[in-house]
């Protein structure tokens, strides 16, 4: 999660996964400003960026809450629901407070946003990690909030690869290093310079080389797991590399489905 002040009052980008986690957002924005919340930015649909809306909202009830407009339409219909679901398992309830509280503006990406004194774009770059991720940028400082199209030293959408595109994402990493930023924001992870992003892209282009060329072999899913670990020895020490199976399995059946196009 981030904050970010403008003349106009604070906008929050993500709140987090919980009504605690969105409650411990502003006891830290009162820290250091006594602003209010004028606008929140949800990156994509995944629970652990939006589920602290609703703490947020009750005490600024006038914020506003940015998502992309797909993000909107895939919680309307009921993974909202599923999302808390998820979560409260996670956390064996301990988030039973948490309530709904769901974006209301629909972005489409390429909005130049005024709040007070601060102008914010929307980047959008179709299927990446979801279909419904938007990264915001803060120009003046030339910071970028990249949601989990990055992540810090982390098997990069390990998490829910089932809804990930690997030639998506490594395209909206490669779009974001064109930009003019200079701090990036990851979705999970610490802040940081170029090599975060430039890190996260040589993991998904050395995964889907190594897939699509045992893929080319014959070789199974299964059968390929450990040459793909292999290949991937640079990332070895990252959180989630124990999960590598599953978001090895995901990348075969994109790259099967890419030799029949």
């Amino acid at each position: 999660s981030g904050v970010v002040l403008t003349s106009g009052g604070a906008v929050i980008i993500d709140s987090g996964g919980s009504a605690q986690v969105g409650a411990l957002i502003l006891e830290e924005l009162e820290k250091i400003s006594d602003m209010t919340v004028i606008a929140i930015f949800n990156t994509h649909v995944h629970g652990d960026h939006w589920l602290g809306n609703a703490a947020i909202r009750k005490a600024y009830p006038q914020a506003r809450i940015y998502a992309h407009a797909r993000a909107l339409e895939r919680l309307q219909s009921g993974e909202a629901d599923e999302w808390l679901d998820i979560m409260m398992r996670m956390t064996d309830a301990a988030i039973a407070d948490t309530e709904l509280q769901l974006p209301d503006t629909a972005l489409q990406g390429g909005e130049r946003l005024q709040l007070g004194n601060r102008e914010f774009r929307i980047h959008h770059t179709g299927h990446a990690h979801t279909d419904s991720d938007i990264m915001v940028e803060f120009p003046l400082e030339k910071v970028l909030f990249t949601g989990d199209i990055v992540e810090h030293r982390r098997a990069v959408s390990v998490d829910v690869p089932a809804d990930f595109s690997i030639s998506g994402q490594i395209d909206a990493i490669r779009y974001l290093l064109q930009l003019p930023v200079e701090v990036f924001v990851p979705g999970h992870g610490y802040t940081g310079d170029r090599e975060i992003p430039e890190s996260a892209l040589r993991f998904l282009e050395t995964l889907q080389t190594s897939v699509q060329r045992y893929y080319e072999e014959g070789l199974q899913d299964f059968e390929m797991r450990d040459r793909v670990l292999e290949d991937l020895a640079e990332f070895q020490d990252w959180s989630g590399m124990d999960q590598i199976g599953k978001l090895i399995s995901f990348v075969y059946l994109q790259v099967e489905a890419a030799a029949f196009e």
